[in-house]
């Protein structure tokens, strides 16, 4: 080795002499020792498997929080300080990852300086015998690793609160006037975090929807990352408070205090009194359960979506309360109890606009919805029963996703001059409780008499006489228990779509002013724009050829007809469309049934155009309407003035 090194240093004494020729300077050390090494920074940020993204010093020896700090000055004094040295940079040199705004100096009390983190002073621990070590984290619940993704942070010191009239008091941890370190929660520069008593388990109680009062109690908006170990992360949520999402601790809101002007402070403990907005920490009880809403939204096997009371007992609706006002009175609130919340709170899916309170007849109140009045039913005997549907055929459990209605009410027809008439079901003048179809709020649907099955024969093609019959636009959801969803459908309409019930288009009148309101069934003339119900027969096929009347006879008083919608009707009123064909199928001895342009007895006035076989007792009379008909016939008994009715021709 020693004559390898001789005659190494030879060769370079050689080469030397032989390329100085020009006389420039000869480098005395030609060996080339590389760049200086590169020097770690003085805080350097590391993963480690446990704890994940932490701070440490130059030599990567972990730092620490100590959580009596919250105010940001030292509390780590005398003999705390063997365990716990002090971290200072003079010239502070970071690694990627980390910020220097973060990153400040005190003067601790012994006049040391002292490094900072987002306010919590910096140290070391003397048991962090090498490099990652992190034994240090969770020493007496006070000590906790530096990291940079804290989302909150625990603190340890006095409560201070301050009253509604500002006056600070020491209070302990269960807001009694007295001296106590308090452990609690804080945002991760040291912000106290605080709860309300008046929360609910994922519930914000207190904030304004239109965050007025925020200022006060501004929502702590923080999305979860990292929690100090003494800590759960799954004991932390979050909820949409009106747009915004605010963080919660065992389903507690968290919220900041608008008058703690500094890190550390607590006043909040104390405002308005001590005890109603307190801190939280890990012996922190979880938030009790939301009290359930006065109407709740409950899925039912057999009928979906119901409303039911906060008790979980199903709400209903009476049909004869088309117009709002209940008509449910003296014994018949021993089966159907009225139903009232006065401080309205809803499950999520119901719109508070859809709900309203009447003054009933008999002074009590009675909350609303969608205009219905709703009631209880004395025999639902367990939350989940609803065993009022269907009574009576006129009870329906309340829904919020009903397309159509079933209502009871008198038909009081408005014709074309004005006149409003009380109508029974077959259209004719008379006093009766009609069964029919209204839209979810109680607004009366019709049908017209010369649409055929799945078409629409009255609106024009630019709506332009839209407004006297609007078309009924809905899409179908679910229908009351005595209607059968599969009778209704849709058609389009240049354009739009509306709702059929057995092919029969469905309309509004444009004349009902009110929910209730009927006016239509005598517009222009009664039972050209007849209701919809359960007993509606299928609408007729279009271009189906001959419309059929089965016609027989009461003794000498009247005609009674059933078919094309008419059941057992008496001398009724028909309207017949120019170009159609009508067969009377007569039944009626003794009892000829003419065609007539006037109401005449005997065989004279006959109207006889498009009429096959006019004036039979017995046997088919067959009418083709002739497009130059009159716009008025009749038809009437041979013998007997009682029995005859009116014919309207239209086209």
């Amino acid at each position: 080795m020693r004559k390898f090194f001789l005659l190494t240093m030879v060769f370079f004494v050689l080469l030397g002499c032989s390329s100085d020729d020009n006389g420039d300077p000869v480098d005395d050390d030609p060996v080339d020792d590389g760049p200086p090494p590169v020097e770690n920074n003085a805080v350097r940020l590391r993963n480690d498997a446990t704890f994940g993204n932490i701070l440490t010093s130059t030599d990567g020896f972990s730092l620490y929080f100590f959580s009596l700090d919250s105010k940001g000055d030292s509390n780590c004094e005398d003999g705390c300080l063997a365990a716990w040295p002090v971290f200072y940079v003079q010239d502070l040199t970071l690694d990627n990852g980390l910020d220097a705004a973060d990153f400040g100096t005190i003067t601790r009390g012994d006049g040391e300086m002292q490094t900072t983190y987002k306010g919590w002073p910096l140290y070391l621990f003397a048991n962090d015998n090498a490099e990652g070590d992190v034994n240090g984290d969770g020493s007496g619940d006070v000590w906790y690793v530096a990291k940079p993704d804290y989302s909150v942070m625990m603190t340890q010191a006095q409560l201070v609160g301050r009253d509604s009239n500002g006056v600070e008091t020491n209070l302990t941890s269960t807001y009694e006037p007295g001296d106590e370190q308090t452990f609690y929660m804080t945002d991760a520069e040291g912000n106290t975090l605080y709860r309300f008593v008046n929360d609910r388990n994922g519930v914000n109680n207190y904030t304004a929807d239109d965050f007025s009062n925020d200022a006060l109690w501004p929502i702590f908006e923080e999305a979860l990352q990292n929690v100090p170990s003494i800590l759960d992360a799954a004991d932390f949520g979050s909820i949409d408070v009106f747009g915004r999402q605010q963080l919660t601790y065992k389903g507690w809101p968290l919220y900041y205090f608008g008058q703690d002007a500094a890190r550390g402070d607590n006043f909040g403990v104390g405002f308005p009194v001590a005890g109603v907005w307190p801190i939280a920490n890990q012996d922190t009880e979880t938030a009790p359960e939301p009290d359930p809403n006065a109407v709740r939204l409950r899925n039912d096997a057999t009928f979906g979506n119901i409303l039911t009371n906060s008790d979980g007992f199903s709400l209903y609706f009476f049909s004869l309360d088309s117009k709002g006002d209940s008509n449910c009175a003296n014994g018949c609130l021993d089966a159907w109890p009225v139903f009232y919340a006065e401080d309205l709170t809803l499950d999520n899916g119901l719109d508070e606009a859809d709900f309203g309170t009447i003054t009933r007849g008999d002074g009590a109140m009675q909350t609303t919805y969608k205009g219905w009045p709703l009631y209880l039913f004395a025999n639902d005997n367990v939350e989940g029963d609803v065993n009022g549907d269907g009574a009576g055929g006129i009870w329906y459990v309340a829904k919020p996703d009903y397309s159509v209605m079933m209502t009871q009410a008198q038909l009081v027809g408005r014709d074309s001059n004005g006149v409003e008439t009380n109508l029974d079901s077959n259209y004719e003048p008379g006093d009766e409780q009609t069964f029919y179809m209204t839209d979810a709020e109680g607004n009366t649907l019709y049908r017209f008499v010369n649409d055929t099955n799945g078409v629409n024969n009255y609106t024009a093609d630019d709506f332009s006489n839209d407004a006297l019959w609007p078309i009924f636009e809905e899409a179908l959801q679910n229908v009351p228990s005595i209607l059968d969803a599969a009778d209704f459908g849709s058609i389009d309409v240049f354009g739009r779509q509306q709702l059929t019930y057995k092919g029969w288009p469905l309309y509004y009148f444009g004349q009902d002013a009110a929910r209730g309101d009927n006016f239509g069934v005598g517009f222009p003339v009664a039972g050209v724009w007849p209701i919809a119900n359960q007993d509606t027969e299928t609408a007729p096929q279009a271009g189906g050829g001959t419309k059929t009347y089965e016609v027989t006879n009461q003794a000498a008083s009247a005609y009674i007809f059933n078919g094309e919608g008419l059941n057992d009707a008496v001398n009724p009123d028909l309207t017949l469309k120019r170009g159609e064909t009508y067969d009377f199928v007569v039944n009626a001895p003794g009892h000829p049934f003419i065609i007539k342009t006037a109401q005449t007895l005997g065989t004279g006035d006959a109207y006889n155009d498009g009429v096959t076989n006019n004036g039979a007792a017995s046997g088919t009379i067959s009418f083709t309407v002739p497009n130059n008909a009159p716009d008025t016939l009749f038809y009437v008994c041979e013998f007997h003035s009682p029995m005859t009715g009116t014919i309207t021709i239209i086209d």
